[in-house]
């Protein structure tokens, strides 16, 4: 008994905190990217440096396109080109198989081969440690800054980390070259000159519909557990994500993780419209002006990607000027117009004069009132003379 009440005192005194998910996945390490607008949309221990396993091999695709000038240049498989490649994955060449760079590069990426990454940094640079500091290099151009590669492989090592953040910015910088993206979204290729089929591990589930995703690169160890960086394109929508550190029990892990996250983001979440041009956000009294108004709009319609049914409770405010004067020109800042939800800003901009306004000439304007008023006070004075007549 004296146990049992220790332990509920300390969950009293020392809750734990658990991160509220509105999916059910066994990754401990997400990013999601809405890349139309590159912009965030879910994040978890995202900045924690972690083992990446096999997504260390898009850092060593991207650094091999960038040294080797002709792809098609052939490359003779040697003995040596499977050191340490026991107990890791590799892509089936044989010792005398001439292949292209290209054939490789398609080695690395699908069935992850480790024998294709040796070839590949012989080619390249000779040897390991001259490889390993291409990819350094590299990862401080691009601003990876909480990642260190320690071999180009994904063995877990102290010094060979990453975290889900840096490989989604690596991933973006990697789809830019038109050849990473070609070999990325394959998911089937034949190696020309010995007929070896390399495919992705996605084949490899068939349990699973994975034709939603486009291109993804996996890895697997201990150390990682199951990882996935995929992208995807579902109702105009394209997402980057990178799942890591997924259970180990089940090996599509990863990949399930990576379509329920998919499935959520695609079914609960729209491009919803905050701002329309017809939507009169302030009227403002124009000063002398030969029209009494200046109604505040938009030039054009403001749209973001939101939970369903956002856009049915917005508020929209003006922050500016109280009144238009002819001391204002086209072009002049009005002031600031800002969309919430509830108290999250959604949207925020500033407004413009967007036209020129007319306005009376103050003296010719104080001469009207003067005769307004002259008249109004002749036309009084004529029914009080009525009147006394009377």
């Amino acid at each position: 008994m004296k146990k049992i009440f220790v332990a509920v005192l300390f969950l009293f005194v020392f809750p734990i905190c658990v991160l509220a998910r509105d999916f059910d996945v066994t990754s401990h390490h997400i990013v999601l990217f809405n890349m139309l607008d590159d912009t965030l949309l879910y994040e978890e221990l995202a900045d924690e440096k972690v083992s990446i396993a096999s997504l260390t091999k898009i850092m060593t695709t991207v650094v091999a396109l960038e040294n080797v000038k002709d792809l098609e240049e052939i490359i003779t498989i040697k003995e040596e080109d499977f050191n340490g490649t026991v107990g890791y994955s590799e892509a089936g060449f044989k010792i005398g198989d001439k292949v292209t760079v290209m054939d490789l590069l398609y080695g690395v990426m699908l069935p992850s081969g480790a024998d294709a990454v040796n070839a590949i940094v012989r080619k390249v640079s000779g040897n390991q440690e001259n490889f390993v500091n291409l990819m350094n290099d590299l990862a401080k151009k691009i601003a990876l800054k909480n990642t260190h590669f320690q071999n180009p492989i994904g063995k877990d090592h102290e010094d060979n980390y990453s975290t889900a953040n840096d490989v989604a910015r690596l991933l973006k910088y990697a789809l830019q070259n038109d050849v990473f993206k070609k070999i990325f979204t394959t998911k089937y290729y034949k190696v020309p000159s010995n007929g070896l089929e390399l495919r992705s591990t996605l084949s490899h589930y068939s349990m699973l519909d994975t034709s939603i995703i486009m291109g993804s690169k996996s890895g697997f160890t201990k150390g990682a557990g199951r990882c996935l960086a995929s992208i995807s394109e579902i109702n105009g929508v394209d997402y980057l994500l990178v799942v890591i550190k997924s259970l180990v029990d089940k090996n599509y892990n990863a990949v399930k993780d990576t379509l329920t996250i998919y499935d959520y983001y695609s079914k609960n979440y729209s491009y919803q419209t905050l701002l329309s041009p017809s939507k009169v956000i302030a009227s403002l009294p124009v000063k002398w002006g030969k029209r009494k108004n200046y109604e505040v709009k938009l030039d054009k319609s403001i749209t973001k990607y939101l939970k369903n049914g956002t856009a049915e409770n917005l508020s929209i405010s003006f922050d500016g000027v109280d009144e238009i004067t002819a001391k204002m020109s086209e072009g002049e800042k009005l002031g600031v117009v800002s969309v919430y939800h509830e108290e999250e800003l959604l949207y925020q901009t500033d407004v413009f004069l967007d036209t020129t306004l007319d306005f009376y000439h103050p003296v010719l304007y104080l001469f009207l009132v003067v005769i307004v008023f002259f008249l109004v006070l002749v036309r009084r004075l004529k029914k009080k003379k009525k009147a006394h007549k009377k």
